[in-house]
């Protein structure tokens, strides 16, 4: 039976129609997926309120501007306690940040890993209790042109994987950074990413960090998980 929190039992919504939204991704037969890392995805609604946000994420959430980011951020956080929902957690886990902008859910003294993507019309959240994980996603049909390839692979990369897509280079590459938790001011270069004896990649930070990654298609799009 699904949990409503206490500050959206009176705001007027038909709260069992959003959370209905929630699509758990089957990863059991996903090669090398991290073990206790659930994933899901929901598309992005028009209709979405603010009325569905706690208090301090709608003070947040009043700060944009933008009506793109305001639909992915209330998207973002039903998503977010709906799998919590689905796991069995408190809902009143609450999404803070790092002083560099990484998410991540505190309750009491529990403490969740949790990270988000957004594409044109859905948003995935990966959450763990076990990895601090970043994910990454992007449609299957996008285009990326040959200049960004240049610009996100070093040349050992661009030399051994000339035949691999693209959009899976740079979920990988993506993922890493938001398991870093540095985001754009990362080079992406300084990321190596090598490709494991039997199957699957690694990322290197210049040899000093080594990030695992589970890269996979699902819902029409590529998803990375760096680990």
């Amino acid at each position: 039976m699904l949990k409503i929190p206490n500050y959206t039992q009176n705001c007027g919504i038909n709260l069992n129609l959003y959370f209905n939204l929630l699509k758990l991704l089957e990863t059991s037969s996903i090669f090398n997926f991290p073990e206790g890392v659930i994933v899901g995805y929901s598309d992005i609604l028009d209709d979405l309120s603010g009325s569905l946000l706690t208090p301090k994420e709608l003070d947040e959430w009043n700060t944009f501007t933008n009506n793109k980011r305001k639909k992915e951020f209330i998207a973002a956080r039903v998503l977010f306690r709906t799998m919590l929902n689905e796991m069995g957690y408190d809902l009143e886990f609450e999404i803070c940040k790092q002083d560099s902008g990484k998410p991540y859910a505190i309750n009491q003294d529990s403490e969740l890993f949790v990270s988000f993507s957004h594409t044109k019309n859905a948003v995935f959240c990966a959450i763990s209790s076990k990895y601090d994980i970043g994910l990454d996603s992007e449609p299957l049909d996008r285009k990326i042109d040959n200049g960004i390839v240049k610009r996100i692979l070093n040349e050992k990369e661009l030399r051994e994987f000339d035949d691999e897509d693209p959009v899976l280079l740079w979920t990988i590459k993506e993922a890493t950074v938001k398991s870093l938790g540095t985001g754009l001011r990362t080079n992406l270069n300084e990321l190596c990413i090598e490709k494991k004896q039997k199957e699957g990649f690694i990322v290197k930070i210049n040899n000093e960090k080594t990030f695992q990654i589970c890269s996979f298609q699902k819902v029409n799009h590529q998803l990375s998980i760096a680990y």
